[in-house]
């Protein structure tokens, strides 16, 4: 498909080659803490003080004909019972991580066009936190097109080079373990190529594979950035000595970003990495940050307490998380996670596909480090990286041909091009500090060093330094801070 189809639409900027699985939509339930109420495949339960909320929900489910509840976390029955025995007085009292997702769960109505009725009735009752039609994410963006033969495309992978332009991962490879090593990154997405002839092995711990092309092509674009091999060939990754595994966002059959956290959060230890590649349409009609929803916030925050670092991109919806809108929300409160904006490159002209995004053929994008045009900004939006012209595996836009597995680009952009930068940066970061210290930090300490040594965001027509999306990664400055 031609590069020049990747057109902006009301939602933000996402490709249209991406296409939407059929999958069944749900509603996803968090019951308050301390309601005394859980649930089973039957339905609500509580104890005698509490019977009558429980009896109230299961004749609300009863009424739109729910066919199916499950653990939105796919946790066991006894892990779930514990909301009775183990309830808290108040919504003051501190709670588990494991006893907060036990108070998620999926329903399914018989009609799926009753969701967001269901949704809208469920939280009016008091056991009841919030409900929300669960978000059907997209990966935050990607290019395409087609080229032939094979190359090497290292000297077009400027993100790799010196502050302030790069992040200066070329730089940090100088130092002792600085390439990763030790460190294993999870990518969290709907598909890969897992025989790309750039990437080295990598292993799919959990999630159901999401048969299309354009979902295949970015996660394949996302993990060339940080692991790809390096060689005469291709490109090479920021953080090449990583090792990679790879979550899919569906679960039994439906989206379930905050499931599939949690799995890799089982898998990953201390001093790993989990990157979040996708983005739904937040109440503005707009993409937004996954953490905005509360179950996927509370994976987070599972992630990073366990010592697991979470980088998150902020997505593609032009939109501000600092309105009002989303008070009480994941875009207002901190997850614990490295929530990446995107910024404008060095390289900073379009090329002859300028028109297609509504821009003059070769025109000037804007000031290098500004905030692009379709980047989510906001308090909580802690770096940037390159949000254009970054140079990965896949596509075939810069190399293509017959095999999938030989095809590269020039053209990944997006949140979703930055957040692997700044994932490649933590897991160098991290390899140092393993090698240097004999133990990796923790991702508040991971976080705080890439915010105050990187180079400073910069202003730009229309896009002043107030609509945060925070400094670019500079990673010789963070080194020299552990």
């Amino acid at each position: 498909m031609a590069a020049d189809t990747n057109l902006p639409t009301e939602r933000g900027f996402s490709p249209p080659d991406i296409a939407e699985p059929k999958l069944p939509g749900y509603v996803i339930v968090e019951l308050r803490h301390d309601s005394r109420v859980a649930f089973s495949s039957a339905g609500f339960a509580a104890p005698s003080e509490a019977e009558r909320k429980a009896r109230d929900l299961n004749q609300l489910l009863e009424r739109f004909n729910v066919k199916r509840t499950s653990s939105h976390f796919d946790l066991k029955r006894a892990q779930i019972d514990q909301r009775i025995s183990a309830a808290p007085a108040s919504l003051r009292e501190p709670v588990s991580a494991e006893f907060a997702q036990s108070g998620f769960m999926q329903v399914f109505p018989d009609k799926e066009e009753d969701s967001e009725e269901l949704a809208n009735r469920l939280t009016r009752y008091k056991a009841v936190w919030k409900a929300v039609v669960a978000p059907r994410p997209v990966p935050a963006a990607a290019p395409n097109g087609t080229s032939k033969l094979s190359r090497n495309f290292e000297p077009a992978q400027g993100y790799m080079n010196s502050a302030p332009n790069g992040i200066g991962a070329k730089d940090a490879w100088l130092k002792f373990g600085a390439r990763g090593k030790g460190v294993t990154i999870c990518d969290i997405e709907g598909n890969w190529n897992f025989r790309h002839e750039d990437l080295p092995a990598f292993t799919h711990i959990g999630g159901d594979l999401i048969n299309d092309l354009g979902w295949k092509n970015h996660g394949t674009a996302v993990l060339g950035e940080m692991v790809s091999k390096p060689g005469r060939s291709g490109v090479v990754g920021i953080s090449h000595q990583a090792r990679a595994v790879v979550q899919a966002a569906v679960i039994n059959g439906v989206f379930n970003t905050a499931g599939a956290i949690a799995n890799a959060t089982r898998r990953l230890r201390r001093g790993d990495v989990i990157l979040i590649e996708l983005q739904a349409t937040g109440p503005n009609g707009k993409y937004v940050a996954m953490q905005y929803w509360n179950d996927v916030f509370s994976a987070i925050r599972a992630a990073t307490a366990k010592g697991i670092t979470v980088v998150e991109a902020a997505g593609n919806g032009n939109e501000n998380f600092n309105l009002a809108v989303f008070n009480g929300t994941g875009l207002k409160k901190d997850s614990g996670a490295v929530v990446v904006g995107a910024g404008i490159p060095p390289t900073n002209h379009f090329d002859f596909f300028g028109d297609a995004w509504g821009f003059q053929k070769y025109g000037l994008i804007g000031r290098p480090r500004s905030r692009i045009w379709f980047s989510n900004y906001g308090k909580i939006v802690n770096v940037q990286a390159w949000g254009w012209h970054v140079t990965t595996t896949g596509y075939g836009d810069a190399q293509g041909g017959a095999s999938q597995n030989r095809w590269y680009t020039l053209r990944f952009s997006g949140t979703s091009s930055a957040s692997p930068i700044v994932t490649g940066a933590v897991a160098c970061i991290q390899g140092h500090a393993k090698a240097k210290l004999g133990h990796p930090l923790t991702p508040q300490q991971v976080r705080n060093i890439l915010v105050r040594t990187g180079t400073p965001q910069a202003s730009g027509p229309g896009v002043p330094r107030t609509q945060h999306i925070g400094p670019q990664p500079h990673l010789l400055r963070a080194l020299s801070r552990i």
